[in-house]
């Protein structure tokens, strides 16, 4: 990876919460559908999460077979006003980059220092990159019109925000994440589309190249998408996008994304009205 901070934006209090606490709940699944909770270690790059384990464990073995992931923040309180709390759901991936490694076991011997000098050979790093997280935070509750326990929940960050609800729990069981270095060309003007992207963490750049000449129409950041509209209109792409740094993305196959809207008659709406508005911003940036 390469990068000192993750720039995903969540705010700095649930940043300090993250870094506040021992463990976390994760929670796990078997390509076919067998769950597994356990209770881990953990450290974070801003709202990235970092856990280690042996990788002949079943929660290891999961991960490899099924990176699709849900995990749990909290503290006990005796009165439930004072619960906070983190949820959240992402995709995991083994650490491979050396230079990637070397931080995340920094970070680990800072945090929980008896751990200086155990996590060498036969311990397996992965990195969770959040989907969503929501942040519980009962405090100011309002009791006085009775109702019971109420869990005040705000989502804080979503990867999704733009995509039609309905569809993300399907979206997100068929996206891969794919990490793009500075000056990469993510998609080619002119190629085929063949994939659809979410940026997950970094920033990039899209211009249209025209009689020799080059334009940029826009900079998209974490939590934006694009490539949908080749893909809608079985068009070859209409801009070249290229990673100003470097960058992570979620990547869904063509054939995935077109089922996904096919599915359902509001989410090929709602898509109609995004395109429509990708149109319209491509067409005024031609004319400015």
């Amino acid at each position: 990876m390469g990068r000192e901070t993750s720039v995903l934006d969540v705010p700095q209090h649930i940043l300090e919460y993250l870094d506040g606490q021992p463990t976390l709940t994760l929670a796990t699944s078997s390509r076919g559908g067998v769950p597994r909770a356990t209770t881990l270690t953990y450290v974070n790059d801003g709202a990235i999460v970092y856990i280690w384990t042996r990788p002949d464990t079943t929660t290891a073995r999961q991960m490899d077979e099924n990176p699709v992931v849900s995990l749990a923040i909290d503290q006990y309180a005796d009165d439930w006003r004072d619960t906070k709390g983190i949820q959240a759901a992402g995709e995991a991936q083994v650490v491979l980059n050396p230079t990637e490694l070397t931080r995340v076991v920094a970070l680990f011997e800072q945090k929980y220092p008896p751990l200086a000098g155990t996590l060498g050979g036969g311990v397996s790093f992965f990195r969770i990159t959040p989907t969503e997280l929501q942040f519980i935070d009962n405090a100011g509750t309002d009791t006085s019109s009775g109702g019971g326990v109420s869990y005040q929940r705000d989502v804080v960050f979503s990867v999704f925000r733009d995509l039609p609800q309905e569809e993300v729990e399907t979206v997100a069981a068929k996206l891969q994440t794919v990490q793009i270095e500075a000056g990469d060309v993510i998609v080619r003007q002119g190629a085929p589309a063949d994939k659809f992207f979410i940026i997950i963490d970094g920033e990039v750049e899209v211009v249209h190249e025209q009689d020799g000449a080059t334009k940029r129409l826009a900079t998209l950041t974490a939590g934006q998408f694009f490539g949908e509209m080749a893909i809608l209109r079985d068009t070859p792409r209409m801009a070249t996008v290229r990673a100003i740094g470097p960058t992570t993305l979620f990547a869904m196959e063509r054939d995935a994304f077109r089922g996904l809207v096919a599915q359902s008659m509001g989410t090929t709406r709602d898509f109609d009205q995004v395109i429509q508005q990708r149109l319209e911003e491509i067409r005024g940036s031609h004319a400015s």
